[in-house]
């Protein structure tokens, strides 16, 4: 039953998570950077930490009876997650969407699920561990369906072709560089077992004893990110854009798509811990899955698909099916290892 709860609750946080950027649809009068700057420090230091605070007793008496080993590794962690995202934008630009979705979700679904598994080898030879090895499989194949319907939906409406010239191959090492990074968010929690012994030890309850490391991992990708958005609001000269009259409405959705996002990490690791002894990869695959699946919804009903028809859309149909059936194996087999 616990289990089932949590496969049910990381599915809840995969919709939220694919559902955060919505807002930014309505900040039109701010450039990306000044939107994503809000976000930032929402999303990676206000929000983290009033929940860490609000959950776990005397949290900061908690972080400094950790390791300060273990401290820097989530923080490392955490600013490496975020600069995989900064080099997901980049390869954007440079190959195209499908692709660089495909590489950087991939990747980070791949690794963030497996790496954990890799600490217990003999995992891979019980029935629940082949289930979720399986799942993580078919969910990776599922990526690189809907991204391939993205590249056909590019070439069907003759937009976004930027693999032309010198850069592929740069976007290319970017994507791949992103993917790889972007897994770290994932391996912070599974490499934290410190931190969190500490907070249950100061009597936070087992579901939250993850939240302290949250709020330090983002602190690394607060970094990242601030001085990304800070760069791009130089060079831009954007700034302004805070003092545009009419945007008051702007500082509320930035804030809201925060308010979305992080508690979907905090509820993703919760599922985590619910779904026994694969739990920390079990849970990233359906997280992940759902992210991808729910997007793409979102994607279809904002009209981000209009004009698409025929095949592209059959291979995004396909792909769906695949994430979907790649979430109920990873489900059975965190189930079989409970």
């Amino acid at each position: 039953m616990t289990v089932l709860l949590g496969l049910m609750l990381g599915i809840f946080s995969g919709i939220l998570t694919g559902s955060f950027s919505l807002p930014m649809k309505k900040t039109t009068r701010w450039s990306w950077e000044a939107t994503w700057m809000v976000w930032s420090i929402c999303a990676l230091c206000i929000i983290p930490w009033a929940i860490a605070i609000a959950t776990v007793p005397n949290v900061l008496t908690v972080l400094k009876a950790a390791a300060p080993r273990d401290l820097a590794l989530v923080y490392a962690f955490g600013a490496g997650w975020g600069l995989g995202a900064v080099f997901f934008g980049q390869s954007i630009a440079m190959i195209g969407i499908s692709l660089s979705f495909a590489l950087c979700i991939g990747l980070a679904t791949a690794l963030g699920a497996l790496i954990p598994m890799l600490r217990n080898p003999a995992v891979f030879r019980t029935p629940g561990g082949q289930l979720t090895a399986a799942g993580i499989g078919i969910l990776v194949i599922g990526v690189a369906t809907c991204a391939a319907a993205g590249r056909q939906k590019e070439k069907q409406s003759q937009d976004g072709d930027a693999t032309a010239g010198g850069r592929m191959m740069l976007g290319l090492i970017l994507g791949a560089l992103g993917g790889i990074l972007s897994s770290m968010l994932n391996l912070a929690f599974n490499f934290s077992g410190g931190i969190t012994e500490q907070a249950i030890a100061a009597g936070a309850r087992a579901s939250a004893a993850a939240d302290p490391v949250w709020a330090v991992t983002l602190l690394g990708g607060l970094t990242t990110n601030v001085i990304y958005c800070g760069s791009l609001l130089t060079r831009n000269r954007t700034w302004a854009d805070y003092r545009k009259a009419g945007t008051a409405s702007h500082w509320l959705l930035a804030a809201l798509m925060a308010a979305i996002w992080m508690p979907s990490i905090a509820l993703y690791g919760r599922a985590a811990g619910m779904m026994g002894n694969l739990g920390g990869s079990a849970g990233w695959g359906v997280y992940m899955g759902m992210v991808i699946v729910i997007s793409n919804v979102w994607g279809f009903v904002t009209g981000e698909w209009k004009g698409a028809q025929g095949r592209p859309v059959r291979i995004m149909i396909i792909g769906m099916m695949l994430l979907l059936l790649a979430i109920a194996l990873i489900g059975f087999g965190a189930a079989q290892s409970a």
